[in-house]
Order: structure tokens, then C-alpha cells, then sequence
């Protein structure tokens, strides 16, 4: 490979096209010194010295622009390429920024606090803006745009859709169109606008006549007659149906208390059906009267959600799964009990 070296009485920079071998008396077949000029300025044009190699000896330019460091330079025919190493430009002692009015004066970036290995990134805004630092809000805020504030709240005028007037865009339509119009949502009420909450109620409902024979292959509907608690969504006036009057999620509960009148063993279900002819609950228990006379025993099922919409009706139905004969409702031995969750 090539050898380059320098002439240290006259600085020269010569290239041996053979290598140096053997012990120290060996000596370059042939060489060469490469042509100099003082500035990048001073370098004839590319065109004429296309693959030639030329030596600049003094580094000229402003950084970042246009520098042209010192050193080796390439024609590639179009131009000038510097060989050798990257630029210093991007050096913290090198890099600024200067006004383009006034070159005396400009910005220079101090990096020597950042941790060793470690490049910090500022991210720039995609607006127009003047950088300022913390202890410039004091007195860089132009406090008279505060002017018209004296209390706690803002004044009435900045409240008023008048203000807004001037404003056509779609924003302003919307609160046009929504300004005096509040619509009420699950658990609110709204009266005169005034927005207050609304805990859902439980309805709880309980047979207090009882007497009634439930041990029948086709479903007997319990039929309630004393309402206990008042329920929120909720309408019920006699009979065995209780009506759904919004749509949403709702807790069941209930327990049925029977007496046996006889001799034999008797084994009663229930469940809760949706309008007529829809279980929507599964068989929640399956009580059995032993062989006793005023043997009892109760049906029940602790809370179990479902989804009703507004216009179902739900009914607690009692059947035979057992033997036959007769067994009874006891009074205000059964209820039921259904809240809106939500």
C-alpha cells in the first residue's frame, strides 16, 4: 500500500507509491509530493485535476456554513472532497450561531454539565415562540390582561354567551343547541336544572295472606299483596307482576315459606319468569317437606342480576317436582325483593 510522510525542515507532504520493507537503510521505490495551496479558496478548479490529490494548509471559513478545515483534498472532477477525518464543527467551542445582522454577537451551547455518554435531546414545538426562563415569569407576564379580575369568579360579562356572538364556528353551535337543555341519566334527576342524584330503591313486596296451593305440575304465580320499600324504575299495583319501567341491570332476590298438610313427602321448585313465558333465573332451590303434618320448608335465592328492559314484567313461580298433595303458602312467610343496579 501507499506510504505517506512529511518533510519536518519544510513541512511537505510526500507519497511513496512502494512500501517500506526490510531494516531501516531500505528506501521508496519512487514518490511524489503533493502540489500546496494556503486556502480552500486558492484551489484551482476540480474539472482540471480530476484525481488529483492537493494540500491545503490553513483552515478558513466560518463553522457550520461554509469551513474548510486544513489537510487533504480530493477532485472528484466536480469538486473538491476533503479527505482525512470529520470536521470540528459540531465541537461545543466551535459551534454558534451568530446574527445575521450583527456577526459579533450569537449563541453558543455550554455541554460540558451533561453526564459522560450521555446526548440530551430539546424538543421543539411546532409553533413560533420565545424561549424564557422560570425565574422570567414574574416579570415577563403581561399581568394587564388580568386586569378586569377583582374577586374569586370572573366577572358576569365573561360568562355570557353575548360574548360569543361574533363566533359561527360548530363549537358555538353546540352549545347553542344543548345551552338550555339537560337530559337526565341513570340515578339523575333533573328539576328546574338542577341536577341532583338519585339512589336507586329497592321494591320489596310479601304475601301476607298465604294459603295457597303451589304443589301443581303447571306453575302457580305468587301473588303479593303488601308492599314493604317503595322501588326506583320500578311499578307495581296487586297481582303477582311486578313492571320494569327503564332499561338496566337489576338484583333478585326472594325466599317462599311453605307448610305440608299431610302424611307424604312432598318436593316444590320456583323461579322467576320474564313476561309470561321467559326463566330468567335458574331453579334456585327445591324444598322438601318431609312426612310430617305441619311440616315446613322455604324456597330461596340470594341476589342474582339480570338485564330488563322498559315494558317486561317479572313474575315468582312456585311447581310440583315431587309427589303429589296438598301444600300451602304460609302468611307473611314469603317475599320478594328487586333493585335497579344500574
Amino acid at each position: 500500500m501507499a506510504t505517506f510522510t512529511v518533510d519536518l525542515l519544510t513541512g511537505d507532504i510526500y507519497l511513496f507509491n512502494g512500501d517500506f520493507t526490510g531494516s531501516g537503510g531500505s528506501t521508496p521505490t519512487s514518490g511524489s509530493t503533493y502540489p500546496e495551496v494556503n486556502l480552500f479558496s486558492d484551489l484551482p478548479a476540480p474539472i482540471l485535476h480530476s484525481g488529483e490529490i492537493y494540500v491545503v494548509r490553513t483552515g478558513s471559513g466560518d463553522y457550520i456554513l461554509n469551513r474548510k478545515d486544513a489537510g487533504l483534498y480530493f477532485s472528484t472532477g466536480a469538486v473538491w472532497r476533503r479527505l482525512g477525518d470529520t470536521p470540528s464543527y459540531f465541537k461545543s467551542d466551535n459551534f454558534e450561531i451568530y446574527d445575521s445582522v450583527d456577526n459579533t454577537k450569537g449563541v453558543k451551547f455550554i455541554t460540558s454539565g451533561i453526564t459522560s455518554s450521555i446526548f440530551r435531546e430539546l424538543k421543539i414545538q411546532n409553533s413560533d415562540g420565545t424561549i424564557a426562563y422560570l425565574t422570567d415569569l414574574d416579570s415577563k407576564v403581561d399581568i394587564s390582561a388580568f386586569a378586569d379580575y377583582t374577586g374569586n369568579t370572573a366577572p358576569n360579562t365573561y360568562l355570557s354567551i353575548s360574548d360569543f356572538d361574533v363566533y359561527s364556528g360548530q363549537t358555538y353551535s353546540l352549545i347553542q343547541g344543548k345551552q338550555d337543555t339537560l337530559t337526565a341519566g341513570a340515578g339523575i334527576d333533573i328539576t328546574n336544572n338542577v341536577i341532583s342524584t338519585n339512589v336507586y330503591k329497592p321494591l320489596q313486596i310479601t304475601d301476607t295472606s298465604g294459603g295457597v296451593s303451589v304443589n301443581n305440575i303447571q306453575a302457580t304465580s305468587i301473588v303479593w299483596d303488601n308492599v314493604v320499600y317503595t322501588g326506583t324504575s320500578l311499578n307495581f299495583t296487586g297481582g303477582s307482576s311486578i313492571y320494569i319501567q327503564s332499561d338496566g341491570v337489576y338484583g333478585l332476590s326472594y325466599n317462599i315459606n311453605l307448610s305440608n298438610t299431610n302424611n307424604t313427602i312432598k318436593n316444590i321448585g320456583s323461579i322467576i319468569r320474564k313476561n309470561g313465558n321467559t326463566d330468567i333465573t335458574p331453579m334456585s332451590s327445591a324444598s322438601i317437606n318431609v312426612d310430617s303434618i305441619n311440616d315446613s320448608s322455604n324456597n330461596n335465592m340470594s341476589e342474582y342480576l339480570v338485564t330488563l328492559v322498559d315494558g317486561d314484567y317479572i313474575e315468582l313461580n312456585v311447581f310440583r317436582i315431587g309427589n303429589s298433595g296438598m301444600i300451602y303458602t304460609v302468611g307473611n312467610g314469603s317475599w320478594l325483593k328487586i333493585i335497579r343496579k344500574e
